[in-house]
């Protein structure tokens, strides 16, 4: 559990430095565009960087849906320290915008990844169940890929056996002694 704490604690602290540090530089620009910064921020700047983080969190193979819960908690600093509570629908939002970008993401990541990848996955997600006895009486059950992934494969390796075929017939005929051709009449 710890394990996926740690793994989670980068995440959590890029939304925080993101929603509570960043409104922070709103400051160092002149007094009568501050409104329009702070717009800029809740309206584009927040649901932007909610969608990208959940994009990248969810190409890496990440699957956690309490990722949704980062944008909440920086909003939740955020609206209390910097605007008021009429904010509420951008915290919606971004969290919509996280929600896209995880299922895009994982879209993504789920359409780039091989059959036997998927495979093993799924099977690292089902439920564990009991080896089945071999005729030795051992416990070991040999794991095999899916039908599509071996015919896959097996179309790969003819695919490259038919190519060499080829090549090497190629360069037998390029190397063969060539015939003299017989002339007609004369001695």
């Amino acid at each position: 559990m710890q394990d996926k704490l740690t793994k989670q604690l980068p995440w959590l602290l890029a939304h925080l430095i993101w929603f509570l540090v960043l409104p922070m530089a709103v400051n160092y620009f002149p007094e009568d565009t501050i409104p329009a910064v702070l717009m800029l921020m809740l309206a584009l700047a927040n649901p932007i960087f909610c969608a990208v983080t959940g994009l990248v969190y969810s190409l890496r193979g990440n699957t956690s849906w309490i990722f949704l819960l980062y944008p909440v908690v920086g909003w939740v600093g955020t609206i209390f320290i910097y605007f008021n509570t009429s904010a509420w629908v951008y915290a919606l939002l971004g969290v919509f915008c996280s929600f896209l970008g995880l299922i895009f993401g994982r879209w993504a990541h789920r359409r780039k990844q091989t059959e036997a990848e998927k495979w093993i996955e799924n099977q690292k997600s089902a439920p564990k169940a009991r080896p089945a006895q071999t005729a030795s009486g051992s416990d070991y059950a040999p794991r095999v890929a899916s039908k599509t992934a071996m015919k896959n494969q097996q179309k790969a390796a003819a695919r490259k056996a038919k190519e060499k075929a080829e090549k090497e017939e190629k360069i037998r005929q390029r190397n063969a002694p060539k015939k003299k051709k017989k002339r007609k009449g004369g001695h």
